[in-house]
């Protein structure tokens, strides 16, 4: 008997200090796709560029069926429309091409049908979509093999990497908050650390001391 989810449990992080976690760079993106593709892992290759795409929350991604993003017998969606399961506002992100590609290519070889979950830890059209921890231990892996401490990232790290990028490219936050899905601008300045990187940009500008050398004779 499957056991019905509590919508009403507390959130995981209520009560603790969680900092922001961080998102990839441009070129930290290139690193991992060329380290999948050299293993030809399209699962992942899919879910990286998905994931970045869509910019989902892991509760949106990990539950996607191959006929949210593929038209019946056919090929990828370019648009897809979804509705968040926190807000329950819908939005309707764009799949670049390059996702499109590694989308068909995990789906046939798959063999996954319309009303198969997308990202699953095998290619058997029965298997559950994977966790939500099986998602973060992903991306903490791509991070180690990185060199970068895997605590500092997180589900999140993928879906405030485009975003991110978007932003310092110049693009109008007011897109960039529609996109995810937000209720507000502020909301999406404050998940993207906006402020904090202004004001730590800020501070460096303004070094207080001169940097003469000490004197030695002095004692």
């Amino acid at each position: 008997m499957m056991i019905p989810e509590n919508d009403n449990k507390p959130a995981w992080n209520k009560g603790k200090v969680i900092g922001q976690k961080r998102a990839f760079t441009l070129d930290e993106l290139a690193q991992i796709e060329a380290h999948l593709n050299t293993h030809c892992n399209w699962h992942d290759l899919a879910l990286l560029g998905f994931g970045l795409d869509t910019m989902f929350r892991a509760c949106d991604l990990l539950t996607t069926k191959v006929w949210q993003v593929r038209y019946q017998n056919g090929p990828i969606r370019t648009l897809i429309a979804r509705k968040q399961k926190k807000t329950k506002h819908v939005v309707n992100p764009v799949l670049t091409n390059q996702t499109q590609t590694y989308l068909h290519g995990w789906i046939t070889r798959s063999g996954k049908q319309d009303n198969d979950f997308v990202f699953t830890r095998s290619k058997s059209v029965t298997a559950r979509h994977i966790s939500r921890s099986h998602y973060a231990d992903i991306i903490k892996a791509w991070a180690e093999m990185l060199g970068h401490d895997p605590s500092e990232f997180s589900s999140h790290s993928i879906r405030r990497s485009k975003p991110a990028h978007m932003y310092w490219a110049g693009e109008d936050i007011a897109l960039i908050s529609r996109l995810l899905g937000h209720k507000s601008i502020a909301s999406t300045i404050e998940y993207l650390g906006i402020t904090q990187a202004k004001a730590e940009t800020a501070a460096l500008r303004h070094s207080m001391l001169s940097g003469s050398k000490p004197n030695d004779d002095l004692k």
